[in-house]
């Protein structure tokens, strides 16, 4: 831990930032925090600060009084998700960076450094495990941060003691009583008894651990823990293909009978035509059968999914809306698009009994084009533009009543 003074008042930074394991108040946070530094006995924690669902933790000598702290003080007032890299001190070369997401300070993200080599390295760092956008800050003199910091700070959390000295005499007497029964049980227990509960608290020691560093692994690449359903689905000109040869090679009338439908989807060509006065139900077009009434016949042809596309980069949410309303634009059709919440998976932890919410990073909208000229939609041209937009999916064509209408899936970074 260190701690800075802004004007005139004293701030500290340095801190291990934990997520709250459960809703509780001010008893559960000081619980969990006690576990935690057990676990972590060799760091030597011995104070917290608590906020409504994390707490940090972090070491200095016994006698500091309740200083708030930085990276609480700036959370309110920021961005909800930045990052930075702070001068502290230019005669003592000290570096504090900084992370927050989502209003929530990041494990690793309240660290400071005797050097700038170090800062820049862990900053790079947090980097690769998120994406922070354009909210990055770079304070090249304690003068810079200052400035920085102007404006955003409102004190607020502050740290405390981790374990409190009890001022009454008794309890002390209580504690110490305590505290020699249990020395004296322990000298008493068996070789066996010991052996065991030293097994017991390495193997917890490792599984925290090992934790720690699955959920290191899964910040630095979560995608790969998820299906990437573009990758699985054709380009929008091979999925139109067989709809393009439906149009192109079916006649308005078939034996009297008037086309009334061809659609395109996952399942194949689905094609249907509506009786006419003078055309013969025996005489239907060519190997179609009745549907849901006698005066409505209907084919449904089979086609293989075509599985491959070339590899593609998703874009940007905003880069990707703008080129779909541009292609609306340019058809002088219609687009309702709607973006989904990224994906979350939970990553359980059965020796801890704990879980890790792992968040897709891309996002999917769920898109239909209506309203479309005919020429344009029975032409390869509309759908060879479709394919210059990245990890855009067609999963319908339908051509109903001479109107054209399409609807799909796009993916896009946010």
């Amino acid at each position: 831990m260190h701690t800075i003074k802004i004007k005139k008042k004293q701030y500290a930074v340095g801190f291990w930032w934990q997520i709250l394991d459960g809703k509780g108040g001010k008893k559960l946070v000081m619980e969990q925090a006690r576990k935690v530094a057990t676990d972590f006995a060799d760091r030597e924690y011995n104070y917290v600060i608590a906020r409504k669902q994390q707490f940090g933790l972090s070491s200095d000598s016994p006698k500091l009084n309740r200083i708030p702290s930085l990276a609480c003080a700036l959370v309110e007032r920021s961005r909800s998700t930045w990052i930075g890299m702070f001068c502290l001190s230019d005669e003592d070369n000290l570096w504090w960076v900084c992370a927050v997401s989502k209003k929530t300070i990041v494990a690793e993200g309240d660290q400071l450094f005797t050097s700038r080599e170090e800062a820049e390295a862990h900053l790079k760092s947090l980097k690769a495990m998120s994406d922070w956008g354009n909210h990055e800050f770079i304070c090249e003199t304690f003068g810079d941060s200052l400035n920085h910091f102007d404006g955003l700070i409102k004190s607020s959390e502050r740290i405390q003691p981790l374990y409190p000295q009890a001022n009454n005499k008794n309890l002390l007497i209580v504690i110490a009583a305590v505290i020699i029964t249990i020395a004296c049980f322990s000298f008493w227990n068996d070789y066996q008894s010991d052996q065991l509960a030293e097994q017991q608290r390495i193997a917890a020691i490792k599984a925290r651990t090992e934790a720690e560093k699955n959920k290191a692994t899964i910040s630095s690449d979560p995608g790969k823990y998820f299906t990437m359903p573009w990758n699985v689905s054709p380009t929008p000109l091979k999925f139109a293909d067989a709809f393009l040869g439906a149009m192109h090679n079916t006649a308005p009338f078939n034996n009297g009978w008037k086309l009334e439908t061809i659609t395109r989807n996952d399942q194949g060509i689905y094609m249907a035509w509506s009786h006419q006065d003078g055309a013969e139900f025996t005489n239907r077009p060519s190997s179609s059968s009745f549907g849901s009434r006698p005066d409505l016949a209907e084919i449904t042809i089979d086609y293989p999914k075509e599985l491959t596309r070339p590899e593609q980069t998703l874009a940007n949410k905003s880069d990707a809306t703008a080129l779909l309303y541009e292609l609306t634009r340019t058809l002088g059709a219609k687009l309702n698009l709607t973006w989904k919440a990224p994906e979350i998976k939970k990553n359980n932890n059965k020796l801890l009994n704990q879980s890790l919410d792992v968040i897709a990073p891309w996002i999917k909208g769920e898109w239909k084009l209506s309203g479309l000229p005919t020429g344009s939609a029975i032409s390869d041209v509309l759908f060879t533009q479709m394919d210059s937009i990245p990890c855009l999916v067609i999963s319908e064509i339908s051509f109903t009543r001479n109107q054209c209408s399409m609807e799909g899936q796009i993916y896009a970074k946010y």
